[in-house]
């Protein structure tokens, strides 16, 4: 039907059939007026046009605003295309969409029934670490060497060793480390104002003679030593940012503890994967398997048997510093024996422990520490103040520094935390 919205005079409308219909096979009607309205004031004729028919139709009088004629004709079928309609078959119906519906609900009961349950089979079966032949004794006094044996295991590396994750503490205990091996120096120049100092390769034989071999550095402590300083002597903590460098060393340690075959496979590596499962699975709202991928995860990574060999003898080495025995003490009046093992002590956390059982004996101040004060040294005081030093190190490598600061000396960590001993064995 044709409306239109202003008056009109009159309407004519021509409609021409194709060839080969006879006359009496056509029928036609019209309407007139509002929509649905039954009027026909209006008039149809039939003619010939050649071998066509013509249907003229014309209304009868004026139409109103809103007001239409409508034509209706009827002729013989298959003259036009006749559209029979179809069944309409829903997706699922078909083979395509029932195959497709099956695999989406197999992938759906995996991912929110067996893959959790698989986890946690994961971490039982390949998770937890190998049983070792070598336990823990009360006493050990030197760290674990490497499994070759030609030299012992770094404070960082046991540090990694221990809680399977580089921390700020194990940062710290490197730092001590290399400065107790000569190639750096601390000084505080005024109260809580700490520097690091680089010590040119001739300084270094000058620090070594006390009997320290000027041994090789490892790739993440050159890289330490490379990018704190950069082509500077001296470093002032409290200037620098070294979030960037802290998180390269971090990257490297982990490396480290991969070659000196102490893990199959990167500790960190093996976390963020299963990190990057758990927040997946919070996104599809599968709480349980986050749950449990976050719990197992993080303790998903493996030590090799060496590697546990090697943690075994590191928990006898604290057993050690952290005994108060005094038929230990023979082992105390050598301050050679303090300096060597406190990067250790720092690694595990317990360096206030190790400094307080040679506080009552005679100990000279390291030359790798300069205090600016003239009072009398004493291996707690030298503890305490390396503790205000790394904090300051521990602000540095924080990307976003927080105005509270950090309750640990040493950055936190150590090995009362982190991944676990590969398989819950405890904490350090």
């Amino acid at each position: 039907m044709m409306l239109y919205y202003v008056p009109t005079r009159r309407i004519t409308s021509e409609v021409i059939l194709p060839a080969g219909i006879r006359k009496e096979d056509i029928k036609t009607v019209c309407y007139t007026g509002d929509y649905g309205s039954k009027e026909s004031l209006c008039l149809t004729k039939l003619l010939s046009l050649y071998d066509r028919a013509e249907i003229v139709t014309k209304s009868n009088n004026s139409l109103g605003s809103g007001e239409g004629l409508s034509i209706v004709i009827s002729f013989p079928k298959n003259i036009a295309a006749v559209l029979e309609p179809k069944e309409f078959v829903p997706f699922n119906e078909m083979l395509l969409g029932r195959l497709v519906t099956w695999l989406l609900g197999f992938l759906a009961l995996c991912w929110y029934v067996f893959l959790p349950f698989f986890i946690i089979y994961k971490w039982f079966k390949y998770g937890r670490d190998p049983k070792s032949t070598i336990g823990v004794t009360t006493a050990w006094f030197d760290p674990p060497k490497t499994q070759d044996g030609k030299r012992f295991l770094t404070p960082g590396e046991v540090g990694t060793l221990g809680d399977e994750t580089v921390d700020m503490k194990d940062i710290s205990a490197t730092i001590v480390d290399l400065a107790r091996r000569g190639y750096l120096v601390i000084e505080e120049k005024s109260k809580n104002d700490y520097y690091l100092i680089r010590l040119r390769p001739e300084e270094i034989e000058t620090t070594a003679r006390r009997g320290r071999k000027n041994d090789a550095l490892l790739s993440y402590e050159k890289t330490l030593l490379d990018k704190f300083f950069g082509s500077k002597k001296e470093i002032r903590i409290k200037d620098q940012e070294l979030s960037a460098e802290v998180a390269q060393i971090k990257n490297e340690m982990y490396e480290q503890v991969v070659k000196d075959k102490l893990f199959d496979k990167n500790p960190q590596t093996t976390r963020t994967k299963y990190y990057v499962l758990a927040g997946i699975a919070l996104f599809t709202s599968n709480f349980f398997l986050t749950i449990v991928v976050f719990l197992f995860g993080r303790v998903m990574p493996r030590k090799t048997v060496f590697g546990v060999e090697a943690k075994n003898i590191a928990f006898s080495l604290k057993n050690f510093l952290t005994s108060q025995k005094r038929q230990l003490e023979f082992q105390a009046d050598k301050q050679i024996m303090f300096e060597r093992l406190l990067p250790f002590a720092v690694a595990f956390g317990v360096e206030k422990t190790w400094a307080k059982r040679f506080e009552s004996l005679n100990l000279t101040q390291p030359n790798w520490y300069r205090s600016y004060s003239s009072s009398h040294f004493s291996s707690y005081m030298l503890v305490n103040s390396l503790n205000n030093s790394f904090r300051s190190v521990t602000t540095a490598a924080t990307p976003t520094r927080s105005s509270t600061g950090h309750s640990s000396g040493f950055g936190g960590g150590g090995f009362s935390g982190g991944g676990g001993g590969g398989g819950g064995g405890g904490s350090w």
